[in-house]
C-alpha cells in the first residue's frame, strides 16, 4: 500500500528544533504498538514509513522508502514507500547489493548520509530533483535485513543526536522484522504440521481399510484351504482302514494324514498370530514334551537337510539325545511346533555344507532353555532388527515373518527369545520357556 501524507510547513524550511526524549519515545512506542497489531509485514512497514515522515519535528522530507533483503534474488526489494513518483518506484523495485546509495549501505552495513546527489547516486528517475539521502541499514551482526531510506530537508546535515535516534528506529524496525519472520516460519511450520497430520490421518484410514481387507481375504483363504485339506485328511484316514495295504503304504498314508493335520493346524495358526499381535490370544498351558515335536520337524525337513549337507545334532543337558528322553515345558504343542520349525529351518538354510547345527535343551527351573546354534553369522545390517516384522536378508523368497512369529510365540508362551551373533562364534538363538518342574 502506498500512502500520501501532508506535512506542516516546517518541512519546507530548515529545522532548528531539538528532539526531546519524549518525542523520541513517542515514535518508538508507536512503532512497537504497530508491531503488535494484526498486520502483515508489508502493512506494518507502510505504517512505519508514514509515521516517520509525518513527525513534524523530524528534519526530513515528506517521502521515504523501506527495502527488504530478498535471499532468493540477492537484491533489495522495495517493500514500502511514501510520496515517491511512479518512475522512482519503478526504477527502485529491485536494487543490487552495492548499487546506488541504498545498495552501498546494505553492502557496507554502515549509514550513508549524503547532503546532495553525486556519482554514487546511480539510479536517477526522470523527475528526480537535487536532494540529500540518509540510508540506514537494517541488520543484525550476522546478516542484512534491509535498508531504511529517508530524505533530509534541503541543506540539512544530521547531527549526532538525530543519528542516534535513527539508529534506535532501525533497531526497533530490525527487531520487528525478525519477529514477523519468526511468526511466518511458525505459521509455515504449523501449516506443514497440520498438513502432515491430515496426511497421516488419511494414511491411517487407508491402513485400517487395508487391514480390514487383509483380514477378510485371510479369512476367505483359510476357509477355502481348509475344505480341500479336510478332504485329503478324510481320504487318507479312510484308506488306512483297508486291510489289503502293506506296511510301507500305511506309513506313506500316515505321513499324508499327519501332514494334512499339520497344515490344518498351521492355517489356524495364522489366525492365532493375529490375535497374539493384538494381545487377545487365550493361552491354554499344558505339559508338553518338545522331543517328539523336534523329531517331527526334522522328519519334515529331511530333504532340505540333505540338500544343504548340514548335520543336525540334538542335545539334552549337553549329551546326545537318547531313546526315552523327554524335555517338558508348559505351553501349547502347535505354537511350540511353529516356533521351532521356523528357527530350525532358518538354521538349515543359513548353514554351509558340512557344518553342524546344534539344538541344545536344558532344564534349569523355573526355565526350560533351548539353544539353536549354527556357525554362520547373521547379516550385520539386520542384527539389531532380527526379530522385527518383514526383516530378512539373503533369501529371494523370504518374507521376514519367521523370526517375528517366533518372538510372538515365545512371548505368548510366557517366555523370551534372544539372539547373539558374531563372525567368530556364529549365531545362537536362546529360548526360555516355563518349565513344568516347580
Amino acid at each position: 500500500m502506498t500512502k500520501t501524507s501532508e506535512q506542516p510547513s516546517i518541512h519546507g524550511e530548515t529545522s532548528d528544533t531539538t528532539m526531546t526524549v519524549q518525542q523520541v519515545n513517542v515514535i518508538i512506542n508507536r512503532l512497537l504498538q504497530l508491531s503488535l497489531e494484526p498486520l502483515s509485514l508489508e502493512e506494518y512497514l507502510d505504517e512505519v514509513i508514514f509515521v516517520l515522515t509525518a513527525a513534524p519535528w523530524l528534519p526530513i522530507q515528506n517521502k521515504g522508502a523501506i527495502f527488504l533483503w530478498d535471499e532468493k534474488s540477492n537484491h533489495l526489494k522495495l517493500t514500502a514507500h511514501i510520496n515517491l513518483s511512479p518512475d522512482h518506484v519503478a526504477q527502485c523495485q529491485s536494487v543490487k547489493l552495492g548499487q546506488c546509495l541504498c545498495g552501498q549501505a546494505a553492502l557496507s552495513r554502515q549509514i550513508i548520509n549524503s547532503h546532495k546527489m553525486g556519482d554514487r547516486h546511480e539510479i536517477r528517475p526522470s523527475d528526480l530533483q537535487e536532494h540529500g539521502d540518509c540510508c540506514i541499514p537494517l541488520r543484525t551482526e550476522e546478516r542484512i535485513l534491509g535498508v531504511l531510506n529517508l530524505y533530509p530537508l534541503p541543506d540539512h546535515r544530521f547531527n549526532d543526536q538525530e543519528l542516534t535516534f535513527l539508529r534506535a528506529i532501525t533497531s526497533t524496525l530490525t527487531s520487528a522484522i525478525i519477529r514477523f519472520d519468526q511468526e511466518q516460519q511458525l505459521k509455515a511450520a504449523k501449516a506443514k504440521a497440520e498438513a502432515d497430520a491430515r496426511q497421516l490421518a488419511r494414511q491411517h484410514g487407508e491402513l485400517l481399510e487395508a487391514d480390514r481387507l487383509r483380514a477378510s481375504v485371510e479369512h476367505i483363504t483359510r476357509h477355502d484351504l481348509k475344505t480341500p485339506l479336510a478332504g485329503i485328511v478324510s481320504f487318507a484316514d479312510m484308506l488306512l482302514e483297508r486291510p489289503d495295504l502293506d506296511e510301507e503304504m500305511r506309513n506313506f498314508l500316515r505321513i499324508i494324514l499327519e501332514s494334512g493335520y499339520r497344515s490344518l493346524h498351521m492355517i489356524n495358526l495364522s489366525l492365532y498370530l493375529f490375535q497374539m499381535e493384538q494381545k487377545t490370544y487365550e493361552l491354554k498351558q499344558e505339559k508338553i514334551d518338545l522331543v517328539p515335536v523336534i523329531h517331527t520337524i526334522l522328519r519334515e525337513l529331511t530333504q532340505q537337510i540333505k540338500r544343504s549337507q548340514a548335520n543336525v545334532a540334538i542335545l539334552l543337558h549337553g549329551r546326545p539325545l537318547e531313546k526315552g528322553d523327554q524335555f517338558l515345558f508348559l505351553g501349547e504343542e502347535l505354537l511350540a511346533y511353529s516356533m521351532m520349525a521356523n528357527l530350525i529351518k532358518n538354521a538349515v538354510e543359513a548353514s554351509k555344507p558340512g557344518q553342524e547345527i546344534k539344538v541344545t535343551m536344558t532344564i534349569t527351573p523355573p526355565h526350560a532353555c533351548i539353544e539353536i546354534h549354527n556357525p554362520q553369522p547373521v547379516d550385520p545390517q539386520i542384527r539389531t532388527r532380527f526379530f522385527e516384522k518383514f526383516v530378512t536378508s539373503g533369501k529371494k523368497l523370504g518374507t521376514g515373518l519367521g523370526t517375528y512369529s517366533a518372538r510372538l510365540i515365545a512371548e505368548t508362551l510366557k517366555g523370551s527369545i534372544t539372539m547373539s551373533s558374531t563372525e567368530a562364534e556364529g549365531t545362537t538363538i536362546t529360548i526360555r520357556l516355563p518349565s513344568s518342574q516347580p
